[in-house]
């Protein structure tokens, strides 16, 4: 189990479009995963649109705040609007395609992948939680409230970002931008309202 900080400062140079934040940079370098690879999470601004691919990854897309237009291509295409208020929720994205991204305000978007096969097509995803739906990777976009506990995960490799308020964990307290990596059941309480992503296989 690790609790892994954020970095407001890391910038990364995307083609087209130059330097952009990634606070969230998580590899299996940090968390010793197998099959979960990765969460990074971007933020955007309106723009030229930032260009990308899946390689032999399922990706799914999310943003935290904000709205953005994507386009895929590949063997199963799709255009589509997502956004943190919905009703499009999220994006799944097979193997083997490619995206351009639109942001349509300042938009804060996770990228969590995973291995696949590419038996999954790229959709839309309207619910807050997504489970069975890829071949490996599920998410869940979740509000507590204060006091209230809560198990997370699928009893797999899991990461738990914390999008706003805080959490305690055993008398440890996990802060607004931090994310906990865990490959065993936890029990964390919020400590305030408290929104969070959950990214697990």
């Amino acid at each position: 189990m690790r609790i892994i900080d954020p970095d407001d400062r890391r910038m990364v140079d995307l083609p087209g479009v130059g330097p952009c934040p990634r606070p969230v940079d998580i590899d299996q370098s940090a968390t010793g995963f197998r099959r979960l690879k990765s969460l990074r999470i971007y933020r955007f601004v309106p723009g030229p649109p930032i260009c990308g691919d899946s390689e032999v990854d399922e990706v799914f897309i999310l943003p935290l705040t904000g709205d953005f237009d994507m386009a895929i291509t590949g063997n199963h295409p799709l255009s589509t609007s997502v956004s943190a208020s919905g009703p499009n929720r999220a994006l799944y994205m097979a193997p083997d395609h490619s995206y351009l991204l639109t942001p349509l305000n300042a938009v804060s978007v996770a990228y969590a992948r995973a291995g696949a096969k590419g038996r999954v097509p790229c959709q839309t995803l309207s619910a807050s939680e997504g489970a069975d739906l890829a071949e490996h990777l599920r998410y869940h976009l979740l509000d507590l409230t204060t006091g209230q506990t809560l198990i997370p995960g699928w009893g797999g490799e899991t990461l738990v970002h914390v999008v706003e308020g805080t959490l305690d964990l055993s008398g440890v307290t996990i802060a607004e931008g931090q994310t906990l990596a865990f490959a065993n059941a936890v029990t964390l309480r919020a400590k305030s309202d408290a929104n969070l992503l959950i990214i697990g296989v």
